[in-house]
């Protein structure tokens, strides 16, 4: 992992979102240059908490910062928050292009290892359009990172497991994250489907001890839950820091007639790190 891509909302505050945080410090991690474009895409006040009342008063006459402004603000506290980290950082523009924001987002993303952007909830339009645009048309991996989230630490990771192509680039993809962690639970839910090769996971844990990464195979039901939920809440359970699948593995039909794990992540409030890859 050498070119990391962190996509951004500027921000209405003198700081930086988790997102932001987890891209410089995995950066920091594996000696990689980080890529922000940052571009105000929605109008969203529902995370920020309440102003006191005399603050309020106080900055009742003050004009708002424009979009433009407050990009170029978010840039700088990206630039000073990776010079702190000894990370190298440039910011990719977003304005006066030639192509539309989502045409900008595939091709940045095409050319690093990976894209990191913030979910602040369930992800909906015209975000959820960017994140689509990527997953199907870039080839590299998105994690989605929620508010208020420890930086991605060298500790437990959970992989949903499947033996579809897309989990198998899941894995692919994780690979460098795989192989620093402390342990992985290969997890499949079985209720759904019949694996069409018997004791897959256990071979994909064999897979993954000969790049020295020490995995452990296991099976969830998900009862009531839908599938990815069921995997959220078994990577919560497991104290991981990090939910690795594939996204969009299945045909559309199939995905009307039993859902999608994918669509599930994007509905859900996660509280945990994902990855997603397709």
């Amino acid at each position: 992992m050498k070119d990391i891509l962190v996509f951004l909302s500027p921000s209405r505050r003198d700081d930086l979102s988790s997102g932001a945080h987890c891209a410089i410090a995995l950066a920091r991690m594996h000696g990689a240059h980080l890529s922000a474009l940052i571009a105000d895409v929605e109008t969203d006040l529902r995370d920020l908490p309440p102003e006191p009342d005399i603050r309020q008063v106080e900055r009742a006459g003050a004009k708002p910062a424009t979009s433009s402004e407050r990009v170029a603000r978010t840039a700088e506290l990206v630039q000073s928050a990776a010079t702190d980290a000894n990370v190298s950082c440039d910011i990719l523009q977003t304005e006066n292009q030639p192509v539309s924001l989502r045409e900008r987002m595939i091709h940045c993303t095409q050319v690093h290892d990976v894209l990191i952007i913030d979910a602040r909830g369930p992800l909906d339009s015209p975000r959820k359009e960017l994140v689509e645009a990527a997953l199907f048309a870039s080839g590299r991996p998105i994690v989605f990172v929620p508010p208020n989230t420890p930086v991605l630490a060298k500790g437990r990771i959970v992989v949903a497991w499947d033996g579809t192509r897309s989990a198998v680039r899941a894995v692919r993809d994780a690979l460098p994250l795989l192989a620093q962690s402390r342990e992985v639970l290969v997890v499949s839910v079985i209720d759904d489907k019949l694996f069409p090769i018997p004791h897959s996971g256990d071979a994909l844990c064999r897979y993954l001890a000969r790049w020295h990464v020490d995995a452990k195979f296991g099976t969830i039901h998900r009862e009531t839950l839908n599938i990815g939920a069921s995997l959220l809440a078994c990577a919560q359970q497991a104290d991981a820091d990090l939910l690795v699948m594939g996204a969009f593995a299945h045909g559309f039909e199939r995905e009307l007639m039993l859902g999608s794990a994918t669509r599930d992540i994007f509905n859900a409030r996660i509280e945990i790190p994902v990855l997603l890859s397709h």
